[in-house]
């Protein structure tokens, strides 16, 4: 599939991605506030990345062959979806860690 036809399922992707999120967060957490809804969006918007990231990293690996194409091809998307993952993380536990240590 070329990526021009590819890159047209980022946003339904994205979408799947931010409803499933929400409806996850509000079906465990019971509750729905503002750095929930933060999360999700990150998380739709890490869904809508996942298609050009899959294609830049096989890109790289299939630039660079033979196994060290493989490494880097891994670093990088290991690397990128970090980057995209990371805000998600921190969003949801925002304020966990002060409180942390009060209760102990």
């Amino acid at each position: 599939m070329p990526i021009s036809i590819a890159l047209l399922f980022c946003v339904p992707i994205g979408l799947l991605f931010y409803f499933a999120a929400r409806w996850l967060l509000r079906f465990f957490l019971d509750n729905f506030e503002k750095k929930e809804r933060r999360a999700a969006l990150f998380f739709g918007a890490f869904g809508a990345f996942s298609i050009p990231l899959i294609y830049c990293s096989g890109l790289v690996g299939d630039a660079i062959g033979g196994r060290l194409g493989e490494t880097v091809d891994g670093v990088i998307f290991a690397v990128a979806a970090l980057g995209l993952i990371g805000p998600l993380l921190r969003t949801l536990m925002e304020g966990k860690w002060r409180s942390f240590g009060r209760h102990h």
